[in-house]
């Protein structure tokens, strides 16, 4: 898998100018005739304009994946259910928990999410087939959000590609494992994977083109990118990567010993921690928020160790005679 740097320069404003005064792109004016037909229903879009005037056809708020909440938590996203009728997707979905979230920072455990962006939709048949751009964002795999009040498209859609943005889990919730199957970890990234599949399935009725994705991200999402690149969940779902930062040989880019990590997220919350299914149903019982919010609690010291929740290598589990 080769590492793209064309658009290198373009994918850092996405980063760094993604936004005007931090607020999230105002619609100019909403189309009741922008719709189009997903694999798994209708979505109704606005219309947004770029920096240079462009006009942008926004669809925020799609979902990606049914909500991980109660069964669902601490699982890989299941892929979402059709719907009769249209759905808005004139707004960004929820933040996902994080440990600092506010009123202005809105979250829920409720979170799969994706923002597209696109200035020409396939019409009659016809596809543009554009260039994709993937953008899976930085916070240290415990903060942060995919929204347009964060990671707008006024500056990226300047040019001809389609721009995608999107949502997923953070630290426990993202995270947590026990390492074994019981709690198998990795969440976060599956919900990136779950991301990219969408993309597959659909992009074409937003102009793109599914055999011309390229994942991009910046501190941990540039991790997530080195993570695609060498797990075979991911092959055949992307075509180039751009990492704006960081790597897989870090030290602290892969969890070592889960099962220790769970048992004092465990204790934090008051549940019993003997062993990982303990662990699993407690934890299953406490508010997202409640959890998201023990973070710092769980470091060793401030801001020490760098990250505490990252990905994990799962163990494979091979029958005799398979």
């Amino acid at each position: 898998m080769a590492v793209s740097v064309a658009l290198i320069v373009a994918v850092v404003v996405v980063v760094l100018n993604s936004t005007i005064d931090g607020k999230a792109p105002t619609s100019q004016n909403s189309s009741n005739d922008l719709i189009v037909t997903t694999a798994q229903g209708k979505l109704r879009g606005s219309i947004l304009t770029s920096r240079k005037g462009k006009q942008i056809y926004s669809f925020r708020g799609v979902r990606f994946a049914q909500p991980p909440v109660g069964e669902l938590r601490f699982k890989a996203p299941v892929p979402p259910e059709s719907w009769t009728g249209i759905r808005n997707a004139t707004d960004d979905g929820l933040s996902c928990p994080q440990p600092s979230a506010n009123g202005s920072y809105p979250t829920s455990e409720d979170c799969l999410f994706l923002n597209v962006y696109t200035t020409a939709l396939s019409k009659n048949g016809s596809n543009p087939n554009r260039p994709v751009v993937v953008f899976f964002h930085s916070g240290g795999w415990y903060y942060n959000s995919g929204g347009s009040f964060l990671h707008g498209p006024q500056y990226l859609l300047d040019k001809d590609i389609v721009l995608v943005v999107t949502n997923y889990r953070l630290a426990a919730l993202g995270f947590l494992s026990t390492g074994d199957d019981v709690l198998i970890g990795n969440y976060a990234m599956k919900d990136q994977v779950a991301t990219l599949r969408w993309v597959r399935q659909n992009i074409a009725v937003f102009g793109g083109n599914p055999k011309d994705v390229t994942i991009a991200g910046c501190s941990v999402g540039g991790a997530s990118i080195w993570l695609h690149m060498i797990s075979p969940m991911s092959r055949g779902l992307f075509n180039k990567g751009i990492s704006m930062s960081m790597s897989v040989n870090t030290l602290w880019d892969v969890t070592k010993d889960p099962m220790t990590q769970a048992k004092k997220q465990a204790a934090l919350l008051n549940c019993p921690n003997d062993t990982s299914v303990e662990i699993a149903e407690c934890l299953r019982g406490k508010g997202d928020q409640e959890i998201a919010s023990t973070y710092i609690d769980m470091l060793t010291w401030e801001y020490q160790p760098l990250l505490e929740y990252t990905p994990i290598i799962e163990k494979i589990m091979v029958k005799r005679g398979s």
